[in-house]
């Protein structure tokens, strides 16, 4: 088991377009939602929002299987048509870079 976080910024004024995006997948797309995360060996789904500096970013932790950044590295090329409609929405919402890394590199744990 391991812990994925990506921070993604959004495009300027898409934070309440994001809000009916994650209320679609929450309500009437939640089981294709569910599949999705399953297909990627993804188990849990923790989002945030966070503004720095004018710039709106969302922050998204994933607790995941072990092999889930190799499944994942097939997602922007799948065939599925959710897997296709749920990348649409992150193209049109987010400033990716082509080439862009919006991973986050883990530097430490702690347990008290």
């Amino acid at each position: 088991m391991q812990t994925i976080t990506f921070i993604n910024p959004l495009k300027a004024g898409r934070l309440e377009a994001y809000k009916t995006f994650t209320e679609e997948i929450l309500g009437p797309r939640r089981e294709e939602y569910s599949d999705l995360m399953k297909r990627y060996g993804l188990k849990t789904a923790k989002v945030y929002s966070h503004a720095l500096n004018g710039q709106e970013f969302i922050i998204v932790v994933h607790d995941a299987e072990d092999d889930a950044m190799e499944r994942l590295s097939t997602f922007a090329s799948s065939e599925h048509p959710f897997d296709q409609w749920f990348f649409k929405q992150l193209t049109e919402l987010h400033e990716f870079e082509e080439g862009g890394d919006t991973l986050a590199k883990h530097l430490f744990s702690f347990e008290a």
